[in-house]
């Protein structure tokens, strides 16, 4: 049990990094130490179902919370932006080149 409950701590420590760096400086020893509580106290009451539970709430957080504020920083929008710019004018060359590639076909026979 008490390597379960560290092995899922030190997974929890690791998964923070997916949070903003403001927010990990100022609060990650304490979502850790809440973490590690929650998990005892499940499991104490539950079992693996209980951590179970904590860990999904946990995962929901990380999807709900985390990723948004990281997603949100200017180092990933204008990468994001860039990419679906040029995509959206490589799809257009390629459909006004597509006149062009028919006719050439026609040449071809």
């Amino acid at each position: 049990m008490q390597t379960t409950l560290s092995a899922s701590s030190r997974t929890y420590s690791v998964l923070l990094v997916l949070y903003p760096l403001e927010l990990r400086r100022e609060f990650a020893q304490e979502m850790t130490d809440v973490f590690e509580q929650q998990l005892q106290g499940a499991w104490e009451e539950n079992g693996l179902k209980g951590m179970f539970r904590v860990w999904l709430c946990a995962i929901g957080e990380l999807l709900c919370v985390a990723l948004p504020a990281q997603l949100a920083q200017p180092v990933f929008i204008v990468p994001t932006l860039s990419l679906i710019s040029n995509s959206i004018m490589f799809l257009a060359l390629l459909r006004q080149l597509s006149p062009l590639a028919a006719l050439c076909r026609l040449y071809r026979h």
